[in-house]
């Protein structure tokens, strides 16, 4: 349940609607007639430091985050509530139904089947059921506006794409490339004398076995130490590079078919099998399309939705009262 309830509230952009307030309270911002009381403002950041806390991670990185969070907050709310002025000049709003969907995705993208699990998982976030389908609600008005205003990523043109990539096409360069099995003889730490000699032996039996023709896959699971075994020693695809330099050098001065080892390391023996070798190549625009057009249109998406946000911020109408801004 923790897993999921982390999952959803991570789903849930934190977007809190801030109409007029009925209790007379410190005005934190005002963005047109809408406001953000000093009480909205710490359920906020009471809400975002629980979802930084329950994340989990080191010491340090939670303090990074809730720093993080504690200083971009203010300007998170103003940018959240010059997008729904914004909306509203559009006339975009979000139905009944379209909520009721969205709600319905959530459930099945967390493999939540019926609406007691799901409020239990709100629950344990700290949300009630009409908390989370005003979040939602936000967040999908927030997407609506987007979609209209934004350009989307499908109408970046081949002409845009094929620029980019010769721009950058080297980062598309793939190294020289191995696919291999192992097989893993672990040498005891501080080993000596019979042991030592034992499993030196054992290493060179299995790798003359499988220059002999034996089933290399069946050796690796019946003899080898490493996690691979229950794969039959497949390590999969390595690049050049990649792995220690007497392993590394030693497999791809090899060719598809040959056995390597068995080569003495810090852990042991290892026994190599080059299933295939692949030269190093640069992949064709076609080939990088797609992951193009997902990289510049993620570029593309952050750029412009800084310069709309700044726009619609300096047309907005804002105050921010600083003495009632909290300080921690």
């Amino acid at each position: 349940m923790k897993k999921t309830t982390l999952a959803i509230a991570a789903s849930l952009t934190i977007l809190a609607g801030t109409a007029s307030a009925e209790i007379v309270e410190a005005l934190v911002a005002r963005v047109g007639d809408r406001i953000i009381t000093r009480t909205q403002y710490m359920d906020r950041l009471r809400a975002a430091e629980g979802e930084i806390v329950r994340a989990g991670g080191t010491p340090e990185e939670t303090a990074t985050r809730l720093q993080r969070a504690r200083t971009g907050l203010l300007d998170e709310m103003l940018e959240e509530l010059v997008i729904k002025d914004r909306a509203d000049r559009l006339n975009i709003t979000i139905s009944e139904p379209e909520l009721q969907e969205a709600v319905g995705r959530l459930k099945k993208q967390y493999g939540i089947t019926s609406d007691e699990e799901f409020n239990a998982s709100l629950q344990e976030a700290g949300l009630t059921r009409a908390q989370m389908e005003s979040r939602l609600r936000e967040t999908l008005l927030t997407n609506k506006v987007f979609s209209r205003e934004l350009r989307s990523r499908a109408e970046l043109t081949d002409k845009e794409l094929k620029a980019r990539y010769e721009k950058e096409k080297e980062q598309y360069r793939l190294p020289d490339r191995a696919e291999v099995r192992e097989i893993v003889i672990v040498v005891p730490e501080g080993a000596t004398g019979l042991v030592a000699v034992e499993k030196k032996g054992m290493a060179d039996e299995l790798a003359s076995q499988a220059r002999g023709g034996s089933n290399f896959a069946e050796l690796a699971a019946q003899f080898s130490d490493a996690g691979t075994k229950s794969e039959g020693g497949l390590l999969g695809t390595v690049n050049k590079g990649e792995l220690i330099a007497e392993i590394d050098a030693a497999i791809f001065s090899a060719k598809a078919g040959d056995i390597v080892g068995p080569i003495s390391t810090q852990f042991g023996y290892h026994i190599f099998k080059i299933e295939k070798r692949m030269d190093a190549e640069l992949l064709g625009f076609e080939a990088v399309k797609e992951q193009l057009r997902k990289d510049a249109s993620e570029e593309t998406f952050q750029r412009d939705y800084k310069a709309y946000v700044e726009n619609l911020r300096k047309e907005a109408y804002i105050v921010v009262f600083q003495e009632n801004v909290p300080k921690s």
